[in-house]
């Protein structure tokens, strides 16, 4: 019995160093490595991208910066000026290096871009404020013509809703399956596409009759849509807007939203105005305006006193809905549960 256990125990113990070995010899001992930038540190857009290899025993022949899809060739070290890269954000350096013994290496290096310019505050005018339904958790808001179309969130309490602009007339109204969180909304060619929360699908509607005529996938949370020429726009409570195709809701591209002071998350209702984004940060009464191409905040509009809760003794919960007036050039706005939408001006 005790020699059972003993053949056992070694046994053991031979897998276990067996195993242990595997893994050790499963690591590639690399003979360089990036020394500059340092792992995940914030260069500004006016700085240079200070780009530095070096080799711990083989000497390095040649080596090859990928950057941006940008190939540049180099020895020793290289300084790229920031203001090359088109996105703010996450990004990712690639070196490749020949060495002396013919060997080649792959190297990695995460930085992050910030802008170093700081957004512009804009001021605003009310020019109306407009009744709204106090029982509607506001998701998304838009104007189609005269009318106002507004999704509403909760389970079991989500729909989407048409409405005479200026008077609160209902015209249509459709309820949304007691399994979903009705989320953003937006009109492409003639149908309106709605987000869900957590469900990880969207659903699409004929814009006039909103009969359900389709359903699409993502794999994130949804919060904002919005119409961005042949594209669909989309927000999932991070700091990330993709750039959609309508028709396979494949993503296309992707941009990161970010100011001087880094990434701002939370990212939720969208709008297009005028080639900008305007969208507002969940929990926050602000306005943010975006530059499409980069993802930096240019503008922010502080909405912090538009609506005041001081004398309103109802439910109320925070700023969301963004929709454009084109005959105005004005911007409505409410909130979840808000009883009134505030149409506003930029005046400078």
């Amino acid at each position: 019995m005790k020699f059972n256990i003993f053949i056992l125990i070694i046994t053991f113990l031979l897998i276990s160093c067996d195993n242990k070995n595997q893994n050790q010899s499963a690591r590639i001992k690399l003979e360089t490595r990036i020394s500059s930038p340092l792992s995940n540190s914030i260069i500004r857009d006016t700085d240079s991208i200070k780009i530095e290899v070096k080799s711990n025993t083989e000497k390095i022949l040649k080596s090859r910066l990928i950057l941006n899809l940008d190939t540049f060739y180099f020895n020793d070290k290289i300084s790229i000026a920031a203001n090359r890269l088109e996105k703010y954000g996450k990004q990712k350096i690639v070196v490749q290096n020949e060495l002396k013994n013919k060997k080649d290496e792959t190297l990695y290096k995460t930085f992050y871009l910030y802008p170093s310019q700081k957004p512009k505050e804009l001021e605003y005018e009310i020019i109306k404020i407009i009744p709204h339904d106090k029982n509607s958790y506001t998701q998304g808001l838009l104007i189609d013509k005269e009318n106002i179309i507004e999704s509403s969130g909760q389970y079991g309490k989500s729909f989407i809703r048409k409405s005479k602009l200026y008077d609160n007339q209902v015209i249509n109204q459709v309820d949304i399956d007691d399994n979903f969180f009705a989320e953003g909304i937006s009109i492409y060619n003639n149908k309106l596409y709605m987000l869900t929360w957590k469900s990880n699908k969207g659903l699409i509607y004929d814009l006039d009759s909103f009969k359900k005529i389709g359903e699409f996938e993502y794999q994130t949370e949804g919060w904002g849509l919005s119409t961005y020429e042949d594209k669909l726009l989309m927000s999932d409570g991070t700091e990330k807007i993709y750039f959609r195709d309508p028709e396979s809701f494949k993503i296309l591209n992707m941009i990161e939203v970010y100011d001087d002071n880094g990434k701002i998350e939370n990212i939720n209702e969208l709008e297009i105005i005028n080639g900008k984004l305007f969208c507002n940060v969940y929990g926050e009464d602000i306005i943010l305006i975006i530059d499409l191409k980069t993802g930096r905040v240019e503008s922010k509009i502080n909405l912090e006193n538009l609506f005041t809760r001081k004398n309103y003794n109802n439910k109320i919960d925070v700023l969301n809905g963004i929709a454009y007036n084109k005959i105005n050039n004005s911007i409505i706005v409410t909130g979840k549960w808000w009883p009134s939408m505030y149409e506003i001006k930029i005046i400078n």
